[in-house]
């Protein structure tokens, strides 16, 4: 029988019994394929949930007046989390942006080409980034992690190439009535503030702090973030 990787739904124990309900997690190829197909409207639907202000808003809160040179922008999309931190950041600084799917590299051009950032765009799997260690000052990554079959693994290989000191900023599924609707369509990870901060405690980040995302209903209701600082 043929094993496939599996995104976990659902597990209680009764008494001696564990009843667990898991599903196949999308390939990078399923994966890739259902990104380039929804690319064009994407951004519709980031604007209609109120993301962009939502992100800028989470990101002046994390970065502050930080200065920042380089910058890891994991699982881009359409650009939106680049956006709001080119918005939120006090000083220019070079950004790196990296995608699985081609069709959205494009429309991440669309955005961020007229932006005063200085952008690479490149198609790249999280897992296997082509950088070298201690790379980046930043490395952020929006409704990337719960689509893998194992998020710590991506985790770790984004701590590999951030700095010393560097700050590593996700963005994932809450585990919500909403974050369930996302899961069916998606395939993905839900997570709790809780899980989320073991997942940067576990790839040895530290100072882990959990934000939600107060400015906007929907995306309060579908998201949460965590941070943390790779040790010196």
């Amino acid at each position: 029988m043929t094993s496939y990787p599996t995104i976990p739904v659902y597990a209680r124990w009764f008494g001696s019994w564990q009843v667990s309900v898991q599903r196949r997690a999308l390939s990078v190829g399923e994966l890739t394929q259902r990104y380039d197909d929804s690319a064009s409207g994407w951004q519709q639907t980031v604007d209609r949930l109120g993301f962009p202000s939502a992100y800028e808003s989470l990101l002046r809160q994390i970065v502050g007046e930080e200065t920042l040179s380089t910058v890891l922008d994991c699982g881009v999309g359409t650009g939106a989390l680049s956006q709001a931190l080119i918005d939120a950041a006090p000083a220019p600084f070079a950004l790196t942006a990296v995608d699985v799917s081609p069709r959205m590299l494009e429309q991440a051009q669309m955005t961020l080409g007229g932006t005063n950032a200085d952008v690479t765009l490149r198609q790249a799997d999280v897992c296997a980034l082509p950088y070298d260690d201690h790379t980046f000052d930043l490395v952020m990554a929006a409704h990337l992690l719960e689509h893998l079959p194992d998020p710590g693994a991506a985790i770790a290989e984004m701590v590999r190439v951030l700095k010393p000191g560097g700050r590593l900023v996700v963005c994932m599924t809450r585990r919500t009535l909403l974050g369930m609707w996302i899961h069916l369509k998606w395939h993905t990870h839900r997570v709790t503030e809780d899980q989320a901060s073991q997942l940067l405690l576990d790839a040895g980040l530290e100072t882990i702090k959990s934000l939600a995302f107060d400015s906007q209903l929907w995306c309060r209701r579908l998201s949460l973030a965590s941070t943390g600082r790779k040790p010196l």
